[in-house]
């Protein structure tokens, strides 16, 4: 039996880990249920399938990118802040970057995080709401990339220094937000 009751939040925890150690090939829910020593059956109860936990994966990260955005903080600021919280969470867990790469937020959590970020910061861009989320969602597709071609080969380390993406990361992210900035 496992150390704590079996939970979606302790199902995703242990996703997230044979993620980064494993890389998505190594995902299953049967090396789930071997890793909390428990009979595959059982994570369906708690977790519908695969994409139905590798969904809860990525909204989690999309609501933990989200969740700290000061709306009432400048849209350079607000996206700046976005786009490094992204970076940092997948860099804290790079296996998730190809699952954050290549899934779509739900409908649900991408609802939330429009109705919460889209508003303030399409004022502050003076431009459509549809527009600003569309721009947000472009500058997580990037981060999101950069991340992936860091760490997409998880296990394996990433081919480059750290310091050859952290320059990458700040010139791709600079000039984005330089383009939105010119008019």
């Amino acid at each position: 039996m496992p150390q704590q009751p079996l939970s979606p939040t302790l199902i995703a925890d242990t996703a997230m880990d044979i993620l980064d150690r494993e890389g998505v090939g190594g995902l299953s829910m049967r090396a789930i249920a071997v890793r909390l020593d428990v009979k595959a059956a059982s994570l369906y109860y708690h977790v519908r399938n695969k994409e139905a936990l590798l969904q809860a994966l990525v909204d989690r990260v999309a609501t933990e990118v989200n969740g700290n955005v000061d709306p009432a903080a400048d849209w350079r600021t607000m996206l700046t802040a976005m786009a490094v919280r992204l970076r940092g969470i997948l860099r804290t867990h790079p296996g998730v970057a190809a699952v954050v790469a290549t899934k779509s937020v739900s409908p649900t959590v991408a609802q939330q995080i429009a109705d919460r970020i889209g508003p303030p910061l399409a004022g502050k861009l003076n431009t459509t709401t549809d527009r600003a989320l569309l721009l947000a969602q472009s500058l997580y597709v990037l981060v999101a990339g950069l991340a992936l071609a860091e760490f997409g080969d998880v296990p394996h380390e990433p081919a480059a220094p750290r310091a050859y993406y952290d320059a990458w990361f700040d010139l791709a992210v600079g000039t984005f937000l330089d383009g939105i900035d010119t008019p």
